[in-house]
């Protein structure tokens, strides 16, 4: 009985041995410093990499928006107000080629939903309320997402996408 009991642990411990080998041991091809790419290479590769920039999940979202049709006669008289005024602060030039950074992409009853091509940040939102109030809008209270704003006899709510970095627009309920 001991004699098999001895047996087991010299074999247990000859187990653990080998896989500890192995475990251990290196792989058999090690790449040569002839198999490495030389410094030309590693740059253009560097190059490459710096050049193609993956899409962000906004520029993504806004590429796959489609505009919506505005059907309503109180939502195109809203979007009349806030469509130039998002326009003036995300639409931009590259190239001498002039980009659109706002769709409207949907019309839900009394509300719209606009996406932007970039994130929003505070600075763009003051800008956005900054810029409504020049027309006429004027602010009845807020919070850090949330504006309620007045317009002739025509309140909204603009619920903004702010420092979010999956979606970025606003909702305007009217």
């Amino acid at each position: 009985m001991k004699k098999n009991t001895l047996w087991i642990i010299i074999g247990l411990i000859v187990v653990i041995g080998l896989i500890l080998i192995f475990a251990l041991k290196k792989p058999a091809n090690e790449i040569s410093e002839e198999m490495m790419p030389s410094e030309e290479v590693e740059e253009e590769i560097v190059q490459e990499t710096v050049t193609t920039q993956e899409k962000t999940p906004i520029e993504i979202a806004f590429d796959n928006a489609k505009e919506a049709e505005i059907t309503s006669q109180k939502a195109k008289d809203v979007d009349a107000v806030l469509r130039p005024v998002l326009h003036s602060v995300f639409d931009s030039v590259i190239n001498d080629e002039p980009v659109n950074g706002v769709k409207m992409t949907e019309e839900f009853g009394p509300m719209l939903t606009y996406v932007f091509n970039r994130k929003l940040t505070e600075a763009e939102r003051d800008t956005i309320i900054n810029k409504l109030a020049e027309v006429g809008v004027t602010v009845v209270d807020k919070t850090d997402k949330v504006y309620t704003v007045k317009k002739d006899n025509s309140m909204w709510v603009i619920t903004f996408f702010l420092n979010d970095d999956s979606k970025s627009g606003l909702e305007v309920t009217f």
